[in-house]
C-alpha cells in the first residue's frame, strides 16, 4: 500500500517536475502533517486560499479527509492542474483572488498568502475568514512574521527568488506582526495559538490556529446554519445536489 505522501504525489506524474516537487514539498513542509492532524476527521467543508496545484487537498484526501474542498488561487495554470488531479463534486477550484471567496461555513486553510496584501486588506481578509468559521470550526493560517531575526531576512530573500523564478506571479513583502494576525480573531472571541512552523527550512514561518469557542459557537449556530444552502450550492457547482 502506498503511503499518503506517495498516493498524493502520484496524481502529479503526468508532470514530472510537479511530481518531484510534490514529493519534496510534502516530505519537508511541516505545515502539511500539521494541517492533516487537525482536519483529517473534519466533516466541515474546507476552504483553501492559495491552493496552488491542489497538493494540500490531495494530501488531505490521501489521509482520509472526505469533506468537500473549495480552493482559490490567482494562478490559472496551477488551478488547471488542480482541476485535473482532483475532480468531482467534492473538489472545486477557481482562479480567483483570495479576497473574493464566496459565503462559506466550515474550516479554512491559508498557507503563505497573507503577505501579498496591504495592511488594510490583510485585516479585511482575516476578518472575512473569521466570519466564515463554522461552530467548532478551525482556521489554519501559516505565514512569515515580521520580526528582527535572521530567519526573516532569509524569508525576504526567498520571496525575491520565487518572484524572479515566476513560480508565483506576484511578489509579496508585507509581512504582518503577530498582533496584527490575532486582532480580527480576538474581536470574534476565538481561541488562538501560534507555533513555529519552519521545520528544516530557514524561513520565519509560523502556524496560527484559531478555533471558535464553544459558547460563541453555540450562540452563532443559528446564523451559520442559514449559510448552509448557499455553501452546498457552491461546492456542488450551483446545483444544490447531495454530496456522495
Amino acid at each position: 500500500m502506498n503511503s499518503p505522501l506517495r498516493e498524493a504525489a502520484a496524481r502529479y506524474k503526468p508532470w514530472p517536475n510537479l511530481y518531484f516537487y510534490a514529493m519534496g514539498k510534502i516530505a519537508l513542509d511541516p505545515a502539511y502533517p500539521a494541517v492533516v492532524s487537525l482536519l483529517r476527521d473534519s466533516q466541515r467543508p474546507l476552504l483553501e486560499l492559495g491552493c496552488g496545484v491542489g497538493l494540500l487537498a490531495a494530501y488531505l484526501r490521501a489521509n482520509g479527509h472526505r469533506a468537500p474542498i473549495l480552493g482559490f488561487d490567482v494562478d490559472e495554470e496551477k488551478i488547471g492542474v488542480a482541476q485535473r488531479v482532483l475532480s468531482g463534486v467534492r473538489y472545486r477550484f477557481h482562479a480567483e483572488d483570495a479576497m473574493n471567496f464566496p459565503a462559506h461555513c466550515g474550516d479554512v486553510v491559508m498557507l503563505d498568502v497573507l503577505h501579498y496584501f496591504s495592511d488594510q486588506d490583510q485585516q479585511r481578509l482575516l476578518g472575512k475568514i473569521a466570519a466564515s468559521i463554522a461552530p467548532r470550526g478551525i482556521a489554519l493560517i501559516r505565514l512569515a512574521l515580521n520580526e528582527s531575526t535572521w530567519r526573516f531576512v532569509a524569508t525576504k530573500l526567498e520571496e525575491w527568488f520565487v518572484g524572479v523564478s515566476r513560480w508565483i506571479p506576484n511578489c509579496g513583502w508585507n509581512f504582518p506582526t503577530r498582533d496584527e494576525v490575532f486582532l480580527p480573531f480576538n474581536r470574534e472571541r476565538f481561541a488562538g495559538d501560534v507555533r513555529p512552523m519552519w521545520g528544516v527550512t530557514p524561513f520565519n514561518s509560523y502556524l496560527f490556529t484559531f478555533r471558535r469557542r464553544i459558547a460563541e459557537a453555540d450562540r452563532s449556530a443559528g446564523g451559520q446554519k442559514n449559510l448552509s444552502g448557499s455553501v452546498l450550492a457552491e461546492y456542488s457547482g450551483g446545483k444544490g445536489e447531495s454530496l456522495p
